[in-house]
């Protein structure tokens, strides 16, 4: 079969690769799309570590070609949506009350095994997903993403009237400013640096749009705000500066998530006072533990737009191209998902 392969830093080929054979619980999906996450641009650019040669790709959607042996709940042909983190179900995370992706021995499809930036991927039986046909493949691809958000919301503990600013309007962002009005939020405000993102977010729902390029937001957020700010603060950017921004937009007394994966290498610099002061709870958020289900009846509900998202749907043999789109922020690029056919 035809794949994308990461071979080192920013080294991306399409190539000929053996197609995976399924084992017992397992199933062969034929890849209808793949979304570019701002995970696999930190594989690309070697902010974060991966074992290559690796096949890349954990936000996609497909068609079950073939299953393997102790597997009868699934048929071939349905279309569905894989979650692609998988756990050893029995160390110590793993037994604990609290379901959760904290598992040591954590393997994740793209990220430790080839993933679906290919025409075909294997993946475990039991993380397999149904979404509804009339769903387009580059719409299911977003699944995964959705249900990242679900997990990040739930930490925060966003609820009913709160006042919410998001951090970065890139396809998380955007999301994260739909699910936030879905969830009861009373005023959102979307910060960015590119005008066309913030654009779409007041589409996609946000009250108020900031570009931190030529206004200040803190200054914003206080006039719009009495002077108070918001009582929940989304980091959706991945990086130290959106951090700390996002604690001085939170209120006293308010949350904030960090939901952004920052290179490894990133430091951030807070003042402990200023958080003393503001009694303000941060939390952080790590993968989709069982939040996928949900995810994709959010997704086939059609309350969350998805198509707005996707700026650029490219077939497979250009993803290199896709890739340095992505890799070097052009504007007119928000979510690039990648089809093999």
């Amino acid at each position: 079969m035809k794949a994308l392969v990461l071979h080192g830093v920013r080294d991306l080929r399409f190539e000929e690769v053996p197609t995976p054979e399924v084992g017992e619980g397992e199933v062969l999906l034929r890849v209808g799309a793949c979304g570019i996450c701002g995970t696999d641009i930190h594989f690309y650019r070697g902010e974060w570590r991966v074992k290559t040669p690796l096949i890349p790709g954990h936000e996609f959607s497909g068609v079950v070609e073939e299953v393997g042996p102790g597997v009868d709940w699934i048929e071939e042909g349905e279309h569905v949506v894989a979650e692609p983190n998988v756990t050893c179900g029995h160390c110590y995370y793993c037994r604990m009350e609290r379901r959760n992706f904290y598992c040591p021995n954590i393997r994740a499809v793209g990220v430790d095994v080839a993933g679906a930036f290919a025409e075909y991927v294997k993946v475990p039986a039991a993380n397999v997903y149904s979404v509804p046909r009339w769903m387009s493949f580059e719409e299911a691809a977003l699944v995964e993403p959705i249900a990242c958000c679900v997990r990040g919301l739930y930490n925060v503990g966003l609820e009913p009237g709160d006042t919410v600013a998001v951090v970065g309007a890139g396809p998380i962002g955007l999301l994260m400013v739909q699910l936030a009005k879905m969830w009861g939020a009373s005023r959102v405000y979307a910060v960015d640096l590119i005008d066309r993102r913030l654009s779409l977010a007041r589409q996609l729902g946000a009250d108020v749009a900031i570009n931190a390029g030529r206004e200040d937001p803190v200054e914003v957020l206080r006039g719009d705000t009495e002077g108070i700010g918001v009582d929940v603060a989304i980091e959706a950017v991945g990086s130290s500066k959106a951090i700390e921004l996002a604690v001085k937009l939170a209120r006293r007394g308010g949350r904030v998530l960090i939901f952004g994966v920052a290179p490894e290498s990133d430091v951030l610099q807070l003042r402990p006072f200023e958080l003393y002061d503001k009694e303000l709870m941060m939390v952080a958020s790590y993968r989709s533990p069982y939040t996928f289900q949900r995810a994709v009846r959010i997704a086939s509900s059609g309350r969350v737009m998805l198509r707005p998202i996707i700026s650029h749907v490219l077939p497979l043999e250009r993803g290199v191209e896709a890739f340095r789109m992505v890799d070097e922020k052009k504007e007119d690029v928000i979510k690039v998902v990648l089809r093999p056919s």
